[in-house]
């Protein structure tokens, strides 16, 4: 394993832990390997083993007892859609796809828009349009997304079926998020949100509004989401 890769050991010790465990090579209440014997695997310490089984412990794909070892629990699956890279990105190689419920158009900004706005954004007007994310073919994030109008020639006829909207900001026009706010709460879903996730209203849902400013001045891209954590729960490194 090579040690000068910037990724943390214990943080690869946990992946490697967690792959195997969803994928079968470990099945509910069976005993990982002791921490001796992951320390042998890996070469290192018990300490950078027992981080990542903390790490493990926390995002609930094991409990540990004395005196017997670390268990394999039955865990919800993570989410990284807190991550500054994306949705698409921040849930690794899940089956993933998309419906544009409202296909980009360009947009006066409401008056009473979420976010403050600069006058250069406020005079460019906006991109807007809706999505439904699906995972497992199960709705999971419905999302109404607004960026900038700033030099974003033909986007309003791209794409953005199955298609990460951060790659196509980058790869067509030069735009790359440099770094973000994000407010979130949970609150019961109303009843148009509540079925398009198809959950029963009021069912408790992550509500969150975030603002992420790109490499580009007052290029910024606003969102507010919506996300069903029933069989999931929200998750990211930093």
């Amino acid at each position: 394993m090579n040690r000068k890769e910037t990724t943390p050991l214990y943080r690869k010790i946990t992946d490697d832990l967690k792959t195997a465990i969803e994928k079968g090579s470990y099945s509910k209440g069976d005993l990982l390997p002791s921490e001796n014997d992951l320390c042998k695997t890996y070469n290192t310490t018990r300490a950078t083993i027992r981080q990542a089984l903390g790490a493990l412990m926390i995002s609930g794909h094991i409990t540990r007892k004395h005196g017997k070892g670390s268990i394999v629990a039955e865990p919800k699956n993570g989410l990284g859609i807190l991550s500054l890279k994306g949705f698409t990105a921040g849930i690794g190689n899940k089956p993933l796809s998309t419906v544009i419920l409202q296909k980009p158009s360009k947009q006066a900004w409401s008056e009473d828009f979420y976010y403050a706005l600069e006058e250069d954004e406020l005079a460019a007007g906006c991109i807007f349009f809706v999505r439904l994310r699906y995972l497992d073919q199960k709705p999971l994030l419905y999302e109404e997304t607004h960026i900038t109008n700033l030099n974003l020639p033909h986007f309003t006829s791209r794409n953005l079926e199955n298609r990460s909207l951060f790659r196509i900001l980058e790869e067509n026009y030069q735009v790359k998020v440099k770094e973000g706010e994000q407010k979130i709460w949970a609150i019961n879903g109303n009843e148009p949100v509540s079925k398009l996730l198809n959950v029963t209203s009021g069912h408790p849902l992550v509500h969150m509004k975030r603002r992420l400013q790109t490499n580009i001045r007052n290029l910024n891209i606003y969102s507010s989401l919506y996300c069903n954590t029933e069989e999931y729960f929200l998750q990211d490194y930093f």
